[in-house]
C-alpha cells in the first residue's frame, strides 16, 4: 500500500488526508500542536459552560469543496444552509435593512435583492447591478495589477456603494482593505457568489463549534481507516536524496517508509524546516518561491456572555462600523473584526469599552449592564494578505522535489484565505500525490 505523510493538521491537511484515505492510501498525519483544526477550533468557557470558537466563519453555498468534505466526514448535518440568501444589515441608530433574495429563478432573484437594498439610492443600486452583470467580461490579465478599489472606481462605483456594500464584502472575504486587495482575487470571489447559481450566495452557519464540525469528525473518519494521527509532533528537518524526500525527522521520531509528503502548513512554518542531504548538510535545493514575502493580516474576535440575550437574528452585518459582523450564539454573542492589525495592538480592557460603545450605537437593545463575561481573541497572522504581489507569488509556487506537495489556503487556489481555499488546496495536493503515485 502506498504511504503519504501529511504534515499539518489544519483544514488543508485534514482535507488532504481524507481524500488520500478515500483512495486507499496509507496516511500518517503529523501536527505540531496538541490539537487538530489549525486556525479553526473551539474552546470551552467552563464558567459559563459554553463552547465558543476562536473566530466565527461565514461560509457560503458556493463552498463546493467544503460541503463535499463535510459530507465525507459525516458532519454535513451540523451546518444550516439558508433556503435563500438573506443578510440583515444594521446602521447607526439601529436602522435595519435586509439584503434578501426572493423565491425567483436565478439570476433574477439576486438582481431583485440588490434592487430592494434600500440602504442605497436607486441610482447606486443600479450601479451595483450593472457591475454584477459585467462580471466575467474582464480578462484576468486586465485585473492582474489592479487593486479592488481601482477596479471598483473604474466600474463607476462610488463612495456610497463602496462603504455600504463592497467594503463589507471585501474585508469579510479577503481580510484586507479595498486599497490592498487584489482585483483578480476579488473577481474570482464575486464570480463564485453571483455567477455560481441560486444556491451559491446562500449563507451557511455551523450549528456547533468549529472543532465539532471539522476536526473531531475528521479524526474519527481517519482513525476508522487506520490512519496514524500524531499531535504535538513537530517536523524539524527533511532529508533529501537523489532529488526525492526520503526521510522526515520530528521532535519524536524519524519517518522513512513513505512514498510522498504533503506540507499543509503556513509559509512561515515551512520556512523553519531544514532541508538536508544524506550527510545532514543544508542542501543546495531552494524553493522556487520566497516564503518570507507573504504579508499577514489580523482578525479580532470578541465573545460576550449576557444575562439575557435580546438579539433575535442569527447574525448581523454592520455598515460603516469597526465591527463587521455580530453572531448570535444563544448564550453569548460574538463580534468579528477583520483586517484588525491596529486594534490588535490595543489593550483588551480598552478594546471592550470601545466595542460596548459601538454596540450601543448600532443596537439600542444592547446594555452593558447585561454583560456577565467577555473574552477577546487576537489572531495576528490569521490570513495572508491577498494583494497583487501575493497573487503572483502564489502562482510561482513550485515544489523542488517530485514527491513533495504543498497545501494551504496560501497556495494557488485563486481564492483568498478562506475555509474553502484551505479545503480545496488539500484536495489539489492529494490529487497531485495520487497522480505521482499512479493510484
Amino acid at each position: 500500500m502506498k504511504h503519504v505523510v501529511v504534515i499539518g493538521g489544519g483544514l488543508a491537511g485534514l482535507s488532504s488526508a481524507v481524500y488520500l484515505s478515500e483512495k486507499n492510501i496509507k496516511v500518517t498525519l503529523l501536527e505540531a500542536s496538541p490539537k487538530l483544526g489549525g486556525r479553526t477550533y473551539s474552546l470551552l468557557n467552563e464558567k459559563q459552560n459554553d463552547v465558543y470558537d476562536n473566530g466565527q466563519h461565514l461560509m457560503m453555498g458556493c463552498y463546493d469543496e467544503t460541503l463535499s468534505f463535510l459530507k465525507s466526514i459525516g458532519s454535513i448535518d451540523l451546518v444550516e444552509i439558508q433556503k435563500q440568501m438573506e443578510i440583515l444589515f444594521v446602521e447607526e441608530g439601529g436602522k435595519q435593512t435586509k439584503l434578501r433574495a426572493p423565491k425567483l429563478f436565478y439570476p433574477l432573484n439576486l438582481l431583485v435583492a440588490i434592487l430592494n437594498f434600500k440602504v442605497l439610492s436607486w441610482k447606486d443600486r443600479l450601479r451595483i447591478v450593472d457591475f454584477i452583470l459585467d462580471l466575467g467580461c474582464c480578462a484576468d490579465e486586465d485585473l492582474k495589477n489592479l487593486t479592488v478599489i481601482e477596479w471598483l472606481l473604474q466600474k463607476d462605483q462610488n463612495d456610497e456603494t463602496i462603504k455600504k456594500l463592497w467594503e463589507i464584502l471585501i474585508v469579510g472575504t479577503m481580510n484586507t482593505t479595498p486599497e490592498k486587495a487584489s482585483a483578480q482575487v476579488f473577481d474570482e470571489v464575486l464570480r463564485e457568489v453571483f455567477l455560481g447559481g441560486s444556491r451559491a450566495s446562500r449563507i451557511i452557519l455551523p450549528k456547533v463549534g468549529l472543532s465539532e464540525l471539522f476536526s473531531v469528525p475528521s479524526q474519527k473518519y481517519l482513525e476508522q481507516r487506520d490512519c496514524s494521527i500524531q499531535t504535538s509532533e513537530r517536523v524539524e528537518s527533511v532529508i533529501v536524496d537523489k532529488n526525492r524526500v526520503v526521510k522526515i525527522k520530528t521532535n519524536k521520531f524519524v519517518y522513512e517508509d513513505f512514498d510522498a509528503v504533503v506540507f499543509a502548513i503556513p509559509p512561515y512554518a515551512l520556512d523553519k524546516i531544514s532541508f538536508l542531504d544524506l550527510d545532514e548538510r543544508i542542501t543546495s535545493h531552494r524553493f522556487q518561491l520566497s516564503l518570507d514575502e507573504f504579508k499577514y493580516s489580523s482578525i479580532l474576535n470578541v465573545h460576550i456572555w449576557l444575562k439575557e440575550n435580546p438579539f433575535k437574528e442569527k447574525f448581523y452585518g454592520l455598515i460603516e462600523s469597526e465591527i463587521h459582523w455580530l453572531f448570535n450564539h444563544g448564550k453569548h454573542i460574538s463580534l468579528t473584526v477583520s483586517s484588525a492589525d491596529a486594534l490588535c495592538e490595543v489593550e483588551n480592557d480598552e478594546l471592550i469599552e470601545d466595542f460596548y460603545s459601538e454596540l450601543e450605537i448600532f443596537f439600542p437593545i444592547f446594555l452593558k449592564e447585561n454583560v456577565v463575561e467577555w473574552k477577546i481573541i487576537k489572531e495576528k497572522r490569521a490570513t495572508f494578505v491577498p494583494d497583487c504581489a501575493s497573487n503572483e507569488l502564489r502562482k510561482s509556487i513550485l515544489s523542488p522535489f517530485p514527491n513533495m506537495f504543498f497545501a494551504g489556503d496560501w497556495t494557488d487556489t485563486e481564492l483568498p484565505a478562506t475555509i474553502e481555499g484551505a479545503v480545496l488546496s488539500g484536495k489539489i495536493a492529494a490529487q497531485k500525490s495520487c497522480s505521482f503515485l499512479n493510484c
